[in-house]
């Protein structure tokens, strides 16, 4: 870790052993009804319908910009702020936002423009660059959770995923793509005359968001002024 042509796996004694019989990384689980070197995907989720929202006030009922496309699966948390950066307190926000996905593009600084895991850096370094969120197929808890709690909006839209790599032809680290438009009251983005339904964001979640953060949240709660 630390290096951006790394590869690390993390997994208990039973998935080893389960990986090394079948010769590639897979759970302790009827590995044996298959052959060796078989990969089994994992289902892709879809969005559910979309759902109207009551937006609180200080949340934005809309957002427009471009996309920046990364197209990489399973993109750790060490290819968006590196762990070399990860413990010191030191830096300021302006530099922790320059070392966003270092590990990963370094060209991602040049094409990044404004207006359009374990480590809660990963979430806060996009915030401090003024990302005004990161759209996926999938998000691990852990990532989703630290986002939140530092007020950075993510969810979740497999469809738009697909529609990007099947529609963008360049296929680098990081893609400059179309223009998109974010309606949080409707749950629905529009990108190149499509609209995709995403997971509505829940009251709690504008609040996190409004509040700065589950930090900030409760400081407000506790001096009686917290955003309702």
């Amino acid at each position: 870790m630390g290096d951006r042509d790394a590869y690390v796996y993390l997994g208990s004694p039973a998935v080893v052993a389960a990986s090394a019989l079948a010769g590639f990384i897979c759970a302790p689980k009827n590995f044996t009804e298959r052959a060796a070197g078989t990969a089994v995907r994992r289902a892709q989720r879809k969005s559910k319908p979309p759902a109207s929202v009551e937006i609180m006030a200080g949340f934005p009922p809309s957002v427009r910009g471009r996309v920046l496309f990364i197209d990489k699966d399973n993109l750790n948390t060490d290819g968006i702020y590196g762990s070399k950066h990860t413990y010191r307190d030191d830096m300021t926000p302006e530099e922790m936002a320059a070392v966003t996905f270092e590990n990963y593009d370094p060209n991602f600084n040049t094409l990044y423009q404004k207006g359009g895991s374990s480590r809660e850096q990963a979430a806060t370094a996009l915030k401090f660059k003024g990302i005004p969120c990161v759209i996926a197929g999938s998000f691990s808890e852990t990532y989703k959770r630290n986002a939140f709690n530092n007020g950075f909006v993510v969810f979740e839209c497999p469809e738009l995923v697909t529609h990007l790599r099947d529609t963008l032809s360049d296929r680098a680290p990081t893609t400059v793509g179309p223009e998109i438009t974010i309606d949080y009251a409707k749950s629905i983005l529009s990108v190149d005359g499509k609209s995709f339904p995403f997971p509505p964001l829940s009251p709690a979640a504008q609040q996190l968001i409004v509040a700065g953060g589950a930090e900030k949240l409760v400081a407000s709660r506790l001096q009686g002024t917290a955003v309702s």
